[in-house]
């Protein structure tokens, strides 16, 4: 009886870890299916695009519409603002979290009415309108890569997360250390700071990704094109119909690319390629400390 139960126990495990691999591979399919339906489109000939023939294979082969997407000056400005601003906010935004999150992990007066504050601000904000008076007329920062920069620097979530690992650092380390002669700076980055390395650089992934999929402050803080963040001109690329014009064979031409031979399809799937690609090539070098961050982020002690 003993045997026969450890044989159906046997057997359920293999069903399901055969019902995981299936739901895995569902899932890896369902990621996988846009993005090589939309590397598809790019390299396709415009002919197929047009009739619809065009699937994860590509019909023809073509890098006309990259080629076009790299000349575009204005391609090339969003695409360096992107990046620059993505390392600006990234660097700076850790360097002013960690310090303050270790600052609210000590003990000193006045503590719990700070971090009150602080969770206070998540949950309720001035508005749209307030912030674009405050940013525009008062701290002048339209037509400012600032405006880019400086809301981005506090995430008020990501401050409590490095907080909460700061205060499962044992004590008996920061005392040694102080006893040893250790200033408070010290004490940070030599002994605290690399204890939390894998949520540091977790959070600091969240944060680049959230600033190179930043739009928004280029649609309503600035009216230079020459400002523009990447995913503001992917958006003006697939959205703005002003910039396509009808051809005889029912297709869309971007007017900003001057060949028959691309159809706006081809080009606006060219350009997500290229917005997507950078993340995509650095995640795998980070993917293990991303998965250690996410880990110590979610056991305290």
């Amino acid at each position: 009886m003993v045997r026969g139960v450890k044989m159906k126990r046997s057997f359920g495990v293999r069903l399901f870890n055969v019902f995981n691999i299936l739901m895995l591979i569902l899932v890896m399919l369902t990621i996988l299916f846009p993005i090589l339906y939309i590397l598809s489109i790019s390299v396709s000939n415009p002919q197929a695009i047009i009739e619809q023939r065009v699937t994860i294979y590509p019909i023809g082969f073509s890098l006309k519409a990259y080629k076009h997407l790299i000349t575009d000056k204005y391609f090339l400005g969003a695409f360096f603002n992107s990046i620059w601003v993505t390392c600006a906010v990234t660097v700076l935004s850790i360097f002013v979290i960690t310090p303050a999150a270790y600052s609210l992990s000590r003990p000193f007066y006045g503590r719990k009415i700070i971090n009150y504050f602080f969770i206070f601000t998540m949950y309720f904000s001035g508005g749209l309108i307030p912030t674009y008076i405050l940013y525009t007329k008062y701290y002048h920062l339209f037509n400012s890569y600032l405006v880019y920069i400086l809301p981005s620097l506090v995430n008020v979530f990501y401050l409590i997360v490095i907080r909460s690992q700061l205060e499962a650092v044992p004590k008996s380390l920061i005392e040694s250390a102080t006893i040893d002669g250790a200033k408070e700076l010290q004490v940070l980055f030599y002994i605290v700071i690399p204890t939390i390395i894998p949520t540091i650089l977790a959070i600091g992934m969240f944060i680049m990704l959230a600033s190179w999929n930043m739009w928004f402050p280029s649609m309503i803080y600035t009216d230079n094109r020459s400002m523009w963040l990447l995913q503001y001109y992917l958006r003006s690329v697939i959205a703005d119909k002003s910039t396509f014009v009808a051809t005889g064979l029912g297709a869309l031409v971007d007017m900003r690319v001057a060949d028959s031979d691309v159809v706006a399809e081809n080009f606006q799937m060219a350009a997500i390629i290229v917005a997507a690609a950078p993340m995509l090539i650095i995640y795998p070098f980070i993917q293990k400390y991303f998965t250690k961050g996410i880990i110590a982020g979610s056991v305290k002690g």
